[in-house]
């Protein structure tokens, strides 16, 4: 491919994640650009290798509200045209509503919980989940002080024995203590809880 055909491809892809005057941009440095914009052209660089899968890391991290919008919504927006799919990782719950099909659930680098967005915020299965769930402001109640989870999270070389959720968790027994619950059945989700094997042997 020449140097001319990929400038040309270059202003095409900036052109189509929204960056005005793209023909005179993409000759800028990144210093230059906004941080919505630099998240813009981030994008651009990945559609250019037309893959299958997107992985956007903290994509609106750093951003102002209505910019973290436009960045989600181009997104969702290039993924239906090239009929790709985007791994979003963050930590923002607000934005994993408002974007994702299904959301995995992470603690002390293994999955917690894994489902569909709508059960696994509204129904969580997991007592990590339930305690994130909980520690999210609601804007229409009056506290004085927020939830939290009680503990820290541990240090990866450092993980407890059998739950690493359990020495923070309020619904801990025994088993939980010795054996690391893999995924298993919790209602419409998966959670690595033996409160949901208790519940099998239960039914």
């Amino acid at each position: 491919r020449s140097a001319a055909a990929a400038r040309e491809e270059a202003i095409v892809l900036l052109r189509r994640v929204g960056i005005p005057s793209p023909e005179k941009r993409v000759d800028d440095y990144p210093h230059q650009f906004s941080g919505g914009m630099r998240q813009r052209v981030v994008i651009a660089l990945a559609l250019a290798a037309e893959p299958k899968l997107i992985v956007a890391d903290e994509p609106t991290t750093a951003l102002d509200v209505s910019i973290q919008a436009q960045i989600i919504q181009l997104l969702k927006r290039v993924c239906r045209e090239r009929g790709a799919a985007v791994m979003l990782i963050t930590h923002d719950m607000g934005v994993i509503a408002e974007t994702c099909d299904r959301v995995a659930v992470m603690y002390a680098g293994r999955i917690a919980e894994i489902g569909p967005v709508h059960h696994v915020i509204n129904q969580p299965a997991h007592p990590y989940t339930t305690g994130l769930m909980a520690s999210i402001p609601d804007m229409e109640q009056d506290r004085e002080q927020l939830n939290q989870i009680d503990g820290a999270m541990p240090r990866l070389n450092a993980i407890p024995r059998g739950c690493a959720f359990n020495p923070r968790c309020p619904r801990v027994f025994e088993r939980c203590r010795v054996e690391r619950p893999e995924l298993m059945p919790a209602g419409a989700t998966q959670a690595a809880c033996w409160l949901h094997a208790r519940q099998e042997v239960a039914a």
